[in-house]
C-alpha cells in the first residue's frame, strides 16, 4: 500500500478541477463511482502545494473554497499565508494509502507528506482525498479535507466520521505525534485497522473535528 518517497512538485500537477461534497453520513447515499486512484490523489495533493505555495489571501480563500470550506483551521490558513511553504519549500511525499470503502466513499486515498513551512518548520502530515457522489461531481469530483497540510494534520479515525488533529502549535508537534503520521506509511496494516474501525465517538482526539457518520 505504500509508495517510495519522492518530491511532491507543482510541475506533476494535471487539469484537475478540485471540487465536490464533504464525505456523508447515511448509507442509503450513493458511492461514488469510483475509488480515488493512486495518480488522482497525488495530482490533487500536488494542486493543493501549488495553491498554497502562492502565500497570498486570495490563494488560501480559493484554496478553502475549491475543497472543504477548512471548516476548523479556516483562520490558520487565510490569515496568515506566510505560513505556508512556498515553491522552494515542496514537501516529499512519503507514501499514499488507499482506505477502505465507507458508507459514503468507494475508497478515499491518503497521501502522507513531510517538509517545511514557511518559516522553516519541520511538518509531517496526512491528506485525505475524497471522491463527490455523481450528483456532486464536477468534472473529476476531487476534494482534498483539511488542505491546510502545513499545520500537521494527524487522522484519528476515519469510519462513522472523521476525526483530526492539527499540530498545537502550527507544525510544532512533540515527534512520537509525527510517528503517528509516518505509521500510516511504516506499519500501513496496524494504521488502518486503528483509524478504520474507530469512531470519533470514542474520543480519538481531544483536538479533533467529526465530520458525518
Amino acid at each position: 500500500m505504500t509508495t517510495p518517497r519522492r518530491a511532491l512538485l507543482p510541475t506533476t500537477l494535471g487539469a484537475l478541477t478540485l471540487a465536490g461534497a464533504l464525505t456523508g453520513c447515511s448509507g442509503q447515499e450513493e458511492l461514488p463511482v469510483a475509488a480515488v486512484s493512486q495518480a488522482e490523489a497525488r495530482t490533487a495533493a500536488a494542486q493543493v502545494v501549488a495553491l498554497a505555495a502562492q502565500r497570498t489571501e486570495e490563494a488560501m480563500q480559493q484554496l478553502c473554497a475549491d475543497n472543504d470550506g477548512c471548516p476548523g483551521m479556516s483562520s490558520s490558513i487565510e490569515f496568515t499565508p506566510l505560513d505556508a511553504p512556498g515553491p522552494e519549500q515542496a514537501p516529499q511525499e512519503l507514501c499514499t494509502v488507499a482506505l477502505p470503502a465507507t458508507p459514503s466513499q468507494a475508497g478515499s486515498r491518503i497521501v502522507v507528506l513531510e517538509g517545511t513551512d514557511g518559516h522553516g518548520r519541520a511538518y509531517v502530515t496526512q491528506v485525505l482525498i475524497d471522491r463527490a457522489r455523481e450528483a456532486e461531481d464536477d468534472e473529476d469530483g476531487l476534494q482534498v479535507q483539511e488542505p491546510g497540510f502545513w499545520l500537521g494534520i494527524r487522522y484519528t479515525a476515519l469510519q462513522h466520521g472523521r476525526a483530526w488533529s492539527a499540530a498545537v502549535d502550527g507544525p510544532r508537534r512533540p515527534e512520537a505525534d509525527n510517528e503517528q503520521v509516518r505509521r500510516a506509511c511504516t506499519d500501513t496494516d496496524a494504521w488502518l485497522a486503528q483509524v478504520a474501525t474507530r469512531s470519533p465517538d470514542d474520543g480519538a482526539s481531544t483536538q479533533s473535528t467529526a465530520k458525518g457518520t
